[in-house]
């Protein structure tokens, strides 16, 4: 698997699993007057997973056919006058 590929994933991953902590932990806390950090536990923490994951992939293959579309367009060869 090409590295780029990886490295968007991972971070995709990372960034992905922040930002469902944040909306989750919104959600959570909205009635409460005082912010208390929650993870969700078991099947919920399996579904959130599940979807950073399916969105992380999602993320890592449209960027690599987006690269490789702008690089192969770079290599073609102007004409001079």
């Amino acid at each position: 698997m090409n590295k780029k590929v990886l490295i968007i994933t991972g971070a995709g991953l990372a960034i992905g699993f922040a930002e469902a902590l944040i909306y989750y932990n919104l959600g959570k806390n909205d009635p409460a007057k005082e912010f208390k950090l929650q993870i969700p536990r078991g099947a919920e923490l399996l579904k959130t997973t599940g979807i950073i994951i399916v969105t992380s992939l999602a993320t890592a293959a449209l960027s690599n056919v987006l690269e490789n579309a702008i690089a192969d367009k770079q290599k073609l060869i102007p004409i001079t006058a």
